[in-house]
């Protein structure tokens, strides 16, 4: 069975009507089946129906005259500072009082303590509050309502969602009603199928009240690409910049799926759009079909077996790696029991109760959590988050390489916390640190250092920006037992290399991890002569006959370039290098044929000696 999210909804609702199924029958149809449902649980007696000012309401409206008509007493109670409401709503809710139903408007706090000071207890209450679209928090007045019904103790029935409860996550907003049965109105919501959600749901049925049975849509709404050489788009790249697209259909909002044509409208992919950023749409499938719950199982189910190898090494993986795993801006990382994800585009961002769906089906972790923080996110008019979803884990985590352990702190850390892409190039320190002293620059928590102590190094001086960092690299070298020959110390990276040098201090590895210095291409000029200036200053403290292992993490950075940018600062240092290893992204970082931008990652460990 199909769960749907809030947004995927609202999507299903606008496809109903735009087919031709009118509003008024849908809620018809909703109150209809309530009612029929009602009626399996209680023969006769008192009903309370408490109902909201959204169509979730007006579901409540109906099924109130369809009991009345049946024979229970019934009463009506609508909850919440007033607002306006649906004209189907509006129209229902007149329909009560030629029945003689009961309507009590209830505004504020005062009326509802009132209320349910004087209520007595009825044989069932009906929900009917407020339904998928609701985000809360809860306002005194509803707080107050959902904690007086609950207090009741009755049977009771929510219409679609328990209120209160958030149709993604399954989690209260704080509160929720507790439901003794759910009405699921068309389809049952993503949040049902989380962990503790069934303490609200109770037994959830799904009514068909003539909803579309296709998922989200029959079609998307088609973007097309421009003829001649404005249109030019290599068609197996996901990426299709807005300049190549002709003006689009004003309905098509920002992080709608749309489906991709070119200019003869022959079916490039589908994917999702947004007119905000430079690449206007990210294809996530080649193949015509609805990005669903099953899409996400398929592409998550793959790369994680693709990752099942290295899980049998270690506890700490890249499950998901974006494009390469055919699910731009989607990160996946699992570190232990723990999954942590990145949703870092607004696409993505509306995608992502689905996401989270398949990472339990698939990867089946104890926790998940939420870093959705990045730069990128601000450029797609998204606000950071960072969140659990469901039960909270621990934010320190321990992982294992190799033969080392490290602490991962998964919220107060970088990116997701860990830097996995770095992992052969780490162990490509076996053979070459024992005995010698290394230089650890922008060590980050210590992974390069700890595993080159752990290979027999002397000494291992670690150096970064952030005196946070640094105190949890000293964790993780007394977790590994190399507490002893290690040091950890704050600084600026170019600045530490200019006092060592002036200091004639001489280390037989050096080791540089920079962050990038490469935003954009715009900037390639600029960094360059960072790099190189790095890389000088390194040289010059290293012994003869040494080591640096040196490293760029940006794709805009042409492997080409950077490798001639090094020689030009061994000319200038007067040294002589020797290529003993090159370096790449680890293999759960995968590099996709047709998106270069896949391989960002690149580093050489050279022996340096004079010239």
């Amino acid at each position: 069975m199909r769960y749907v999210t809030a947004s995927e909804m609202r999507e299903i609702d606008k496809a109903a009507i735009e087919s031709g199924v009118p509003a008024r029958e849908l809620m018809e149809n909703a109150g209809r089946a309530v009612a029929a449902e009602a009626g399996k649980l209680i023969k006769t007696g008192n009903v309370a129906i408490f109902c909201g000012y959204g169509n979730n309401g007006g579901d409540g409206f109906v099924s109130a005259r369809y009991l009345k008509k049946k024979g229970y007493d019934v009463s009506v109670y609508v909850m919440g500072r007033p607002r306006s409401m649906t004209q189907e709503s509006s129209d229902n809710l007149e329909k009560l009082f030629t029945l003689g139903i009961k309507v009590d408007i209830i505004p504020d706090k005062t009326r509802t303590e009132f209320l349910f000071k004087s209520l007595i207890k009825p044989a069932l209450v009906i929900d009917a509050l407020f339904g998928t679209g609701f985000k809360g928090p809860l306002d005194d007045v509803l707080s107050e309502v959902v904690s007086r019904i609950n207090a009741l103790r009755p049977i009771i029935l929510a219409i679609d969602i328990p209120s209160g409860l958030d149709t993604d996550t399954g989690k209260p907003l704080p509160e929720a009603i507790k439901a003794y049965l759910t009405v699921a109105l068309g389809y049952p919501k993503a949040g049902f199928k989380a962990p503790g959600a069934k303490d609200y749901t109770g037994i959830v049925v799904v009514a068909d009240i003539g909803l579309p049975k296709e998922a989200i849509r029959k079609g998307y709404k088609t973007v097309k690409l421009r003829s001649g050489k404005s249109g030019k788009h290599d068609p197996r790249h996901p990426w299709i910049y807005k300049s190549r697209l002709l003006d689009t259909d004003p309905k098509i909002k920002p992080g709608d799926i749309v489906k991709v044509v070119d200019p003869n409208n022959a079916f490039l992919g589908v994917g999702y759009y947004n007119y905000k950023s430079d690449i206007a749409v990210r294809i996530l499938s080649f193949t015509d079909r609805i990005i669903d719950e099953r899409f996400f199982l398929e592409k998550i189910g793959e790369a994680f077996a693709k990752r099942k190898g290295i899980l049998e090494k270690t506890n700490a993986a890249r499950i998901v790696f974006s494009e390469a795993d055919s699910l731009p801006g989607l990160i996946v990382d699992i570190y232990g029991e723990t999954v942590v994800f990145q949703a870092l585009t607004l696409g993505m961002d509306k995608l992502k109760t689905l996401a989270v769906e398949a990472i339990r089906e698939v990867i089946n972790p104890k926790f998940i959590y939420e870093k959705s923080v990045s730069p990128f996110r601000a450029i797609e008019d998204l606000k950071d988050v960072s969140r659990w979803w469901s039960d909270a884990g621990e934010s320190l985590v321990e992982i294992n390489e190799g033969g080392a352990r490290f602490f991962v702190d998964i919220i107060k850390g970088h990116k997701t916390g860990f830097y996995l892409d770095q992992r052969k190039a780490r162990m490509g320190l076996d053979n070459i640190s024992k005995g010698k002293r290394v230089l650890d620059l922008f060590c980050y928590t210590g992974a390069f250092s700890i595993t080159a102590s752990l290979y027999g190094a002397e000494h291992v001086r670690g150096v970064d920006i952030k005196e946070e960092w640094l105190e949890l690299a000293r964790k993780n070298a007394e977790l590994n037992g190399v507490a002893g020959k290690t040091e950890f110390m704050k600084g600026d990276g170019f600045k530490t290399l200019e006092k060592i040098a002036s200091l004639g201090e001489k280390f037989d590895i050096v080791i540089l991890d920079p962050p990038s210095f490469l935003k954009s291409r715009a900037s390639l000029e600029s960094a360059s002569r960072g790099y190189k200036e790095l890389n000088f200053k390194a040289m010059k403290v290293l012994a003869d006959g040494g080591v640096l292992a040196t490293f760029s993490c940006s794709h805009n950075m042409p492997n080409a370039l950077f490798a001639e940018m090094i020689k030009k600062a061994a000319i200038e240092a007067k040294k002589k290098l020797t290529i003993l290893k090159r370096c790449h992204q680890a293999e759960d970082h995968p590099i996709a044929r047709d998106v270069p931008e896949t391989e960002y990652l690149k580093g050489y460990f050279f022996k340096v000696e004079p010239a």
